[in-house]
């Protein structure tokens, strides 16, 4: 038996940062790409204890859409979209 995949699209408003955690990362690894919207850019950075530090993710603040696999567990996602809107795919 195959295992379930678990697929979410989270809409980021530029200026409006959109943090998940612990009740929507349910495992890992997990992949997510980060869309931004032509001529934008999005950031993602993550919080490995509660009330820790965010971390930008290695690719920065991407201007096309950039994959990056998570293959350990954290306690947060934060995604942030500076000039325009952008999405967040997540697949765990």
């Amino acid at each position: 038996m195959s295992a379930l995949v678990l697929t979410q699209h989270i809409a980021v408003a530029t200026g409006t940062p959109v943090t998940i955690g612990r009740e929507t990362l349910q495992a890992t690894p997990c992949t997510l790409a980060a869309i931004p919207t032509s001529g934008g850019t999005l950031g993602v950075e993550y919080q490995l204890v509660a009330d820790g530090t965010w971390i930008a993710w290695p690719a920065g603040a991407v201007a096309a859409t950039t994959v990056y696999v998570l293959s350990g567990p954290v306690y947060a996602l934060r995604f942030t979209a500076t000039t325009k809107n952008g999405v967040i795919e997540l697949t765990q």
